[in-house]
């Protein structure tokens, strides 16, 4: 009972901070984009940390330039941060793989690339966020942990 309430908790160690991994996974991930979002992931073997218990850690950021108002860029990345939480349920398939007893973990960053003058809704950005998701499982997914051989 208490773990269906905890399902769809964002908790802080799943944030990601420090300088240099953040600085890693913008010059190491690759891109994916959908609408007004773009999405730099990386492998944590592939930034360069070895030891990360398994989750996917991520960052939402919105450019000064593209929203000059500390309130409007503040408003996105809750907006951001919502639609994430809501929609991370996706990611539980790369989390822990069955097959190989190994436990994956990922950076991800969304930054926010629209204009400042339509700022989407929540469902707008869950729309984009569950695409991205969807990419980002489907090209991380091997055939055997789909089941394919």
């Amino acid at each position: 009972m208490f773990s269906e309430k905890r399902a769809n908790v964002l908790p802080r160690r799943e944030l990601m901070r420090g300088k240099t991994h953040i600085s890693r996974l913008f010059n190491q991930g690759s891109r994916l984009k959908a609408g007004a979002l773009l999405m730099i992931f990386a492998d944590s073997r592939q930034n360069g940390i070895e030891d990360c218990f398994p989750m996917a850690r991520v960052l939402f950021t919105v450019g000064k330039k593209l929203v000059p108002r500390a309130v409007d860029r503040n408003r996105i990345k809750r907006l951001m941060r919502e639609a994430y939480r809501l929609e991370k349920g996706l990611l539980s398939s790369l989390i822990v793989d069955e097959a190989q007893k190994e436990s994956l973990s990922f950076f991800m960053a969304f930054l926010y690339r629209g204009k400042v003058e339509t700022i989407p809704s929540l469902e707008g950005f869950r729309a984009e966020i569950r695409r991205l998701l969807k990419n980002f499982v489907t090209k991380r997914v091997s055939p055997s942990q789909l089941g394919v051989e």
